[in-house]
């Protein structure tokens, strides 16, 4: 694929345009697909757009004030993100706002900057460089107890809590709404504070969420427990939907392809599940071979992190904790197990397993 820049109302500096074109072969390994690609970097709005659309014939609009910093490089991801989801994952662009094209394409963009600043740390200053005067500003305003510019600094790349995707009662076919609160905001949210205060402690604050899990043998107890709590919490809201949907066809062709029908499948998966003893999580995985598997991990471990016997990526995934379903199903666990396929986001499942196929190919 072959990437043109095109800079309307301003000339980047050298450095800048360096920057530009390491995150863009940052961007063509992390989301790879064929097509040429045409990028405006433009100082003023582009018919309807914010920070950023593309343009019915292809080009991407980016909007940069004479600024090239960690926003217009969120935004470009985001942007890419887009011409992924339609030309490698075959989505449809509908443009709703808040739809699952977008909230996909704002998590990445965020895993991408993160990613790329751990990568390419001597890039930091330079896109943080349109910052400086505005948190020299703030600085000056603070007291000499306050936090100086590292921790501001710090503070915005801190690992970011996501929004429940539907309402706390939407669910009750599987759970009813006061789990679903105080799961999401007390257990989920108290993970990743913990984390983010553990990792102010030890360098590791500039790692996304999943390349921290990825690595997790590096890091102590306190930070393996709360990253692993809120990368399976982020995941596991994903793979709900309050409403029914079809499973892929790719992915039943996996299942009965593995587990020779999509019952068996469930029977082990149940199975698996039901004689997990203590806290932990039911998994559906795809290994680095396309293969699916069932595995089971305890605690809020999963199987992307590099110290488990058993890796893939999740697929699918149900939290077996008690804090998950013990306020309506008491000691039922099975039942809260079985209410599960209820609402299974197969169109998610979809998605994750065509896009994992597509990198573990790449690789």
């Amino acid at each position: 694929m072959n990437v043109k820049l095109k800079f309307e109302g301003f000339e980047p500096t050298e450095e800048q345009l360096n920057l530009l074109e390491s995150y863009i072969s940052f961007l063509k390994q992390k989301h790879p697909f064929k097509d040429d690609v045409e990028i405006h970097f433009v100082m003023e709005r582009v018919g309807n757009m914010t920070t950023g659309q593309k343009s019915k014939d292809g080009v991407i609009f980016i909007l940069v004030k004479d600024r090239l910093n960690r926003d217009v490089l969120k935004t470009l991801s985001h942007e890419w993100v887009h011409i992924y989801q339609t030309s490698v994952l075959k989505r449809k662009n509908t443009g709703d706002v808040g739809g699952k094209n977008e909230d996909e394409a704002n998590a990445k963009s965020g895993e991408d900057i993160k990613r790329f600043e751990y990568n390419n740390p001597k890039e930091e200053d330079i896109i943080y460089k349109p910052f400086q005067t505005k948190i020299e500003e703030i600085t000056n305003r603070l007291n000499s107890e306050s936090p100086k510019k590292l921790d501001i600094i710090s503070e915005i790349k801190n690992i970011s809590i996501d929004k429940l995707p539907y309402e706390y009662d939407s669910l009750d076919k599987f759970i009813d709404k006061e789990t679903m609160n105080v799961h999401y905001n007390k257990h989920y949210k108290g993970y990743v504070k913990k984390l983010n205060q553990e990792l102010d402690k030890i360098k590791g604050k500039d790692l996304d969420l999943e390349q921290l899990i990825k690595t997790i043998s590096k890091f102590n107890q306190k930070v393996k427990n709360n990253g692993g709590g809120a990368f399976n919490h982020a995941l596991f809201w994903k793979m709900l939907s309050p409403k029914p949907n079809k499973i892929g066809e790719d992915t039943i062709t996996l299942i009965k392809k593995h587990f020779g029908s999509f019952e068996d499948f469930k029977t082990e998966f149940e199975e698996m599940a039901k004689n997990n003893f203590g806290s932990g999580w039911v998994w559906l995985i795809l290994t680095k071979n396309n293969k699916l598997k069932i595995v089971t991990t305890a605690n809020q471990n999963n199987p992307l992190m590099n110290d488990e016997p058993i890796q893939g990526y999740p697929i699918l995934g149900l939290d077996l904790w008690e804090h998950a379903y013990y306020l309506r199903y008491k000691n039922k666990r099975d039942e809260y197990i079985s209410n599960f396929w209820k609402v299974v986001n197969w169109g998610f499942v979809e998605d994750q397993l065509t896009t994992r196929i597509n990198m573990n190919k790449t690789k």
